[in-house]
């Protein structure tokens, strides 16, 4: 369950390589800036969990008592969040891709609308728990010193996934940008040969590196958002609560993929007799819970489903 850092290692290549030359431009350019921006970065990420980063991070402040009560019975039947280990209950109003985010083993985070569909009953005790124990197997990651640390070093990366996002919705939409985009390993064979050709080392590497990058980058995020999955469903079961989890996800989305997800729930969950209409034996039957809730994202640690 815990298995994890090398897939994570392996989804941070691209981003350490292309900050790490930012970061050399910066330090030719102006020493002074990249020491102020060690010395602000450092300690943002060592109060990452303190109250005015867990503000400026997910919009967050403190629940009142009927929303901090309202959570807290509806996680009763996830046992490692009971007695002692209750965490601090917070309304974010930021959680970017989905309704609940446990920055820490001690702090829930969750969205108003989440908090909503609980308390009038549109989730019920055990829905709620399922959605909260998958950001609750994500939590080593979320709350890992070395990743926040290297998610702080890599913001120039960062900040250009979001350019290429954007870019990507553009592309979507022409065919030429497409295009363009599969026959790039036609440009990159010829840049590879004319600079062998012609000996110029540096750029014979650094073509062949680039084109290495533009196929595994995606792919190793892929996998990477697979294994975030692949943690919160773990924990899921682990709490008992894999059936409910593959009920609700199956509501959402009736996909072969996550029919496949569904199964591996129940099948792994105590219990998990798979009966003809794809349930598992004695499981209660999942009531009319909304379907838009349920988004589908990628680590870090915002989860609905």
């Amino acid at each position: 369950m815990k298995r994890w850092r090398g897939t994570w290692a392996a989804a941070q290549v691209t981003g350490v390589i292309f900050s790490s030359l930012v970061w050399i431009v910066v330090c030719g350019l102006s020493l002074p800036a990249l020491v102020m921006a060690a010395t602000i970065g450092v300690p943002l990420v060592i109060a990452r969990t303190t109250r005015p980063m867990l503000w400026w991070r997910f919009g967050a402040r403190p629940a009142n008592a009927f929303q901090r009560d309202t959570i807290l019975t509806a996680i009763v039947p996830i046992a490692s969040l009971r007695g002692r280990h209750q965490p601090s209950v917070w309304i974010g109003r930021r959680i970017i891709g989905g309704q609940v985010v446990m920055p820490s083993s001690t702090a829930l985070v969750v969205s108003p609308r989440f908090v909503g569909q609980v308390a009038n009953g549109r989730l019920t005790d055990r829905q709620a728990s399922a959605i909260i124990s998958q950001a609750l197997g994500a939590v080593d990651v979320v709350d890992s010193t070395l990743v926040n640390l290297l998610d702080a070093y890599c913001v120039p990366w960062r900040l250009v996934q979001v350019l290429i996002a954007t870019v990507s919705q553009v592309a979507a939409r022409h065919r030429t940008l497409r295009i363009s985009w599969s026959i790039r390993w036609l440009v990159f064979g010829v840049a590879i040969v004319d600079n062998y050709l012609n000996a110029r080392w540096a750029a014979f590497i650094g073509v062949i590196v680039i084109a290495v990058l533009s196929r595994t980058t995606s792919l190793f995020r892929t996998r990477w958002d697979r294994r975030c999955q692949g943690l919160g469903d773990e924990r899921a079961i682990s709490e008992g609560l894999g059936t409910d989890l593959a009920d609700l996800i199956q509501r959402s989305d009736r996909s072969l993929a996550t029919s496949e997800r569904a199964d591996r729930l129940r099948r792994s969950s105590p219990g998990g007799t798979i009966e003809a209409d794809g349930r598992t034996a004695a499981a209660p039957e999942p009531s009319a819970a909304p379907v838009d809730r349920l988004e589908r994202r990628s680590c870090h640690g915002r989860w609905n489903t």
